[in-house]
């Protein structure tokens, strides 16, 4: 599973980083990287004596990206507070910001420097990375360098050849790295930087000093990523193996959301005793489906969806969007219909009666709006299951034990009213019915199935039957049963998943889950109001979640996260199922902490968006996420 990214320890990688040396210095052969995104609705600032005309400090050639540290002492103080007893706290012990920066720069040139003022750290190149360091230097100090040290004036800045002692001065080699001062405009701007070539602290200082080094810090620490740097990083990494028309049209998407990209930024507040953790997109247009169904223009005083707080409060995933409008999501509707169609017609399914399976579905999917999400299972029974689960006698009953019980169940809610829905997936089941029957009947003839004579990758085949509904749910319920049977040895065993559409006045919810009985259990928990004490809107320490004016918000947990992650439908998916779960189990709060989830979205000028997440952290989640990072 794809685990969370948090950088609460970044200032101690960037110091590892400079410690331990930066490789031979390389030239970055491709062409000029663009600005590092500024925070959210902040211009950068300029020198003084700059005049209104005067062009911006551009970003340094292959410049990827950009860190910043507010208050090194204070920061590494609130890092060993929250990992005091866990193991990675253990090697923290005995260790001090200015101890590791002297080991990194010597400790005549840390002397010199404010460690209470912001750190920064440029990240020139992506797949062999060179490091340019910059630290405030106090106007008193400024005025004491050449006693200090040996110049040497360079292009306007002060190059450090080495440290005075008495009438001797060191040659260069004495220093860890090559350093320089750049005074600034001479009111507190001076910054000393380092790197381990001068030719990059020549072309990085000017936008580090000018640009980044003037901007308000409002975070601990901040990494501000460049859109180049993230696509060359997806580049880098191997595609899925899926020549479907599903998966180019996904990889197609993708790309295209990445060339909207402008910049990536994360920030990790303490917000004592808790940890803010903020992570903002920016994008520089929204042409592409993607970025206009993610970012898309919202009412800024919108309230949470009521739905939202009627789920069952052992939800372990919960989520809302106000939903993006059906013209922004109408490229998107394409494509994904586009897709859907194509595959269908390369099994074998007949053309015309696919028209009308993706018309009815357009009925009821990717129509904008209010949509609210929540699922959960039940962790100590998947636990107790895999730990049951072996080879041998009874493997196949403690096969299909252990993954019933991974199976998560999920809740939907929509304001729209359930006949809608009703009628539509009626009719989308009577559709696939014919589709099938057309297709078997091709294929008997030899005139249908996949082309080239290739076999069909299907390992199970699944009868869609409505049937009765319980007499719990409100009257009108939908209730569709899809019985699955394995088709080959390497397919899930046979299993019966439900679906539920309930009608609760102007609003549909839909449960799916294996489980009948849970399914039922958490839909009447969502209907019915005698049940509001089952509900997340009962759940003490959730103001945050009732607030106006975002995009979207929820609440997830780690082992929320690893339910749904976990299928279990072959042996080896068991199997590494039961690895994380038993990973899980030996964090410091187990992954069972959850955490809220707010997030805005603002269209800007010139077609530009920006979308950001903030999730609060209590210390023991932030724990376990760190040991989770650490594994």
């Amino acid at each position: 599973m794809k685990r969370p990214l948090l950088v609460p320890i970044a200032f101690p990688i960037v110091l590892s980083a400079a410690c331990a040396g930066a490789p031979t210095p390389r030239r970055d052969p491709g062409a000029p990287l663009p600005a590092a995104a500024r925070p959210p609705g902040v211009e950068p600032a300029r020198a003084a004596a700059q005049s209104a005309d005067a062009r911006p400090v551009p970003a340094p050639e292959g410049l990827s990206s950009v860190m910043r540290i507010a208050d090194s002492p204070r920061t590494w103080g609130d890092m060993t507070q929250l990992l005091a007893g866990t193991p990675f706290g253990m090697l923290l012990i005995g260790q001090e910001p200015e101890a590791l920066l002297e080991t990194a720069l010597g400790p005549a040139l840390v002397d010199v420097v404010d460690l209470g003022k912001p750190i920064d750290v440029a990240v020139l190149g992506t797949a062999d990375p060179r490091l340019v360091m910059s630290l405030s230097v106090p106007e008193r100090e400024m005025s004491r360098v050449h006693d200090r040290f040996v110049l040497e004036e360079r292009r306007g800045m002060l190059r450090v050849k080495g440290v005075r002692e008495g009438a001797r001065g060191l040659d260069e080699g004495a220093l860890p790295r090559v350093c320089a001062f750049e005074p600034g405009d001479r009111s507190g701007g001076a910054r000393l930087l380092c790197a381990d070539d001068i030719e990059d602290i020549q072309a990085t200082a000017p936008y580090l000093v000018e640009v980044v080094g003037r901007e308000p810090l409002d975070a601990d620490v901040r990494i501000e990523i460049t859109g180049r740097a993230v696509v060359e990083a997806m580049e880098s990494t191997p595609a899925a193996d899926d020549d479907s028309h599903s998966g180019r049209m996904g990889r197609d998407l993708a790309e295209g959301l990445f060339r909207d990209l402008e910049s990536v930024s994360l920030d990790v507040t303490s917000a004592r005793p808790d940890v803010d953790v903020r992570v903002g997109l920016r994008f520089a247009s929204r042409r592409s489906p993607l970025a206009l169904a993610v970012a898309p223009a919202t009412a800024q005083d919108a309230a949470p969806p009521p739905a939202f707080f009627r789920l069952p409060r052992d939800t372990a995933l919960a989520f809302y969007t106000q939903g993006a409008s059906r013209a922004e999501l109408a490229p998107l509707r394409e494509a994904v219909y586009r897709g859907l169609r194509e595959d269908m017609i390369g099994e074998g399914y007949d053309a015309a009666g696919l028209e009308r399976f993706v018309d009815g579905l357009g009925a009821l999917t990717f129509t904008g709006g209010p949509l609210v999400i929540g699922s959960g299972g039940d962790r100590a029974a998947a636990e107790k299951a895999l730990a049951d689960y072996s080879g041998g006698e009874g493997a196949a009953r403690a096969r299909k034990v252990a993954r019933r019980a991974l199976q998560s169940w999920f809740l939907i809610a929509v304001e729209e009213p359930a006949q809608t829905w009703i009628t539509g997936v009626k009719e989308l089941i009577q559709i696939g019915d014919e589709l099938d029957r057309q297709k078997a009947r091709a294929e008997a003839a030899g005139k249908g199935g996949p082309p080239n004579g290739a076999a069909s990758k299907d390992n199970e085949a699944t009868d869609v039957v409505v049937a009765r509904a319980p007499a719990a749910l409100p009257a009108g319920t939908l209730h569709v049963e899809m019985r699955s049977r394995p088709l080959t040895k390497d397919a899930p065993p046979a299993h019966t998943s439900h679906l539920y559409v309930v009608p609760a006045g102007q609003r549909t919810w839909i449960g799916i889950g294996e489980d009948d009985a849970t399914v039922v259990d958490r839909l009447r928990i969502a209907t019915d109001p005698g049940r509001d004490e089952r509900t997340l809107g009962a759940v003490p320490g959730l103001d945050a979640l009732w607030q106006r004016g975002a995009l979207a918000g929820g609440l997830f947990s780690l082992a929320g996260f690893m339910m749904l992650a976990a299928s279990g439908d072959t042996p080896e998916e068991l199997d590494e199922a039961a690895k994380e779960f038993d990973g899980l189990a030996k964090l410091p709060a187990r992954g069972a902490i959850a955490m809220p989830l707010a997030i805005t979205s603002e269209a800007l000028g010139s077609g530009a968006a920006r979308l950001d997440a903030h999730v609060r952290m209590s210390p023991a989640a932030a724990r376990d996420v760190i040991a989770l990072m650490m594994r």
